[in-house]
């Protein structure tokens, strides 16, 4: 990754739901940032759960460079948690397209010398 592919790119870590949920979050961010490489996408299918074990964390990296045009996606069933790592500009961008598709608390946001971590609530919007 270059230094302005790195600059521009935020980590995004959904937590606290199924893949349906994190899919949903994707799916927004996906149209609204295409510059992302495909194999940042997590969509190569449901990943395997049992009754014993299922994914705590899916995560990807967003690319803003490139925004994209409109976004669409379906809604959440349930509250999720998501993290944002990078620098603050990015962050901004994404967290203002999740703005748009869910109901959004920020819930922690620590800023670091060149990159901040921001915690954020999304709820399914009414």
């Amino acid at each position: 990754m270059s230094t302005e592919q790195s600059s521009a790119g935020v980590g995004v870590h959904v937590s606290g739901c199924d893949w349906d949920d994190a899919d949903a979050v994707f799916r927004v961010l996906r149209a609204a940032f295409p510059a992302t490489a495909a194999d940042e996408w997590p969509d190569a299918g449901r990943p395997v759960e049992t009754e014993t074990e299922r994914p705590v964390v899916w995560s990807m990296t967003v690319d803003t460079r490139e925004p994209g045009g409109s976004t669409s996606g379906s809604g959440l069933s349930q509250s999720v948690s998501v993290d944002l790592y990078g620098t603050e500009p990015p962050i901004h961008q994404v967290r203002d397209v999740l703005q748009r598709h869910f109901a959004v608390s920020e819930e922690k946001a620590v800023p670091g010398d060149q990159e901040m971590e921001v915690r954020l609530r999304l709820d399914p919007t009414a």
